[in-house]
């Protein structure tokens, strides 16, 4: 079977013998696993229109669900089944060197289109993923088709927060996140303001040259909102190439004091609108 083990969970790959079809098992660690997760996963059925969640798509095994099976594997109690998603996520393009040097100026503004739509729809419904990062984004098919991972642990209206609130991951965290951590209605804006540049700049051989070797995101942790990453300036003449107002929108979440500070995430999809029109 095959298998992958993350910093809160195991993932299994599993068919389903009558259909062929493909899915995930994510097995959580005992300090991760708790009723979270199946309240996320009923709320989030709520929101199974938006684009990249399939949330419609993914169950929650309980006892209230499946008894027998959590009496006889107790360790299973709060794991997701999901589809299977045969793609590789965005950190795992940047680590893809053949990759790197076709993607292009167009394919980085169609990516970071469709990404910004995703993300800005989650937001105007008051949600936020909370751990926006290159490893929770796959873009799959023709790189339009956004899907996010790692959905448990979703900030959504009304619900109680869960026991560990999401810190965000190294390379996409702001400096003052407050006591809700990424947990909040603000939680995805610094995160995907990182993001989308990666998308937008990573194109450029220039920018990709100042980025250190074997790197999964743009920035070193220590870097971000810091004077002098070795890439800044190159960044942020690339983002002047596609739009002035990009790189505004950039310097506003890099010199933001918190979260709230940055700009919604409906401003990058306006502008990647225009862009495309």
């Amino acid at each position: 079977m095959f298998s992958l083990e993350g910093g809160t969970a195991f993932i299994y790959k599993i068919l389903n013998v009558d259909t062929n079809a493909l899915y995930a098992l994510k097995v959580f660690k005992q300090a991760f696993r708790n009723k979270y997760s199946a309240t996320s996963t009923a709320a989030l059925v709520n929101y199974k229109d938006l684009p990249a969640l399939q949330a419609d798509q993914r169950l929650c095994i309980t006892k209230a669900n499946h008894p027998e099976l959590v009496n006889t594997y107790p360790e299973i109690e709060y794991a997701i089944l999901m589809p299977w998603i045969s793609a590789p996520t965005w950190a795992g393009l940047l680590l893809n060197s053949q990759f790197s040097a076709t993607f292009t100026s167009e394919q980085a503004r169609s990516m970071a289109q469709a990404t910004a739509d995703a993300l800005s729809g989650l937001e105007a419904h008051g949600l936020a993923h909370a751990d926006i990062a290159g490893a929770n984004l796959v873009p799959a098919g023709d790189t339009q088709n956004i899907q996010l991972l790692d959905l448990e642990n979703m900030y959504i209206p009304g619900l109680v927060s869960p026991r560990k609130k999401s810190q965000g991951t190294p390379g996409y965290q702001h400096r003052q996140p407050g006591p809700q951590g990424q947990w909040c209605a603000e939680g995805d804006r610094f995160a995907s303001a990182i993001l989308l540049t990666e998308i937008l700049t990573w194109w450029h051989p220039r920018v990709r040259a100042r980025v250190a070797e074997h790197a999964e995101s743009l920035f070193r942790p220590e870097e971000l909102q810091t004077p002098d990453p070795l890439c800044l300036q190159s960044v942020r003449e690339t983002l002047y190439t596609f739009n002035p107002r990009l790189r505004e929108l950039f310097d506003l979440a890099w010199s933001s004091g918190t979260m709230a500070d940055c700009p919604p995430l409906r401003a990058w999809a306006a502008i990647l609108s225009t862009e495309h029109s």
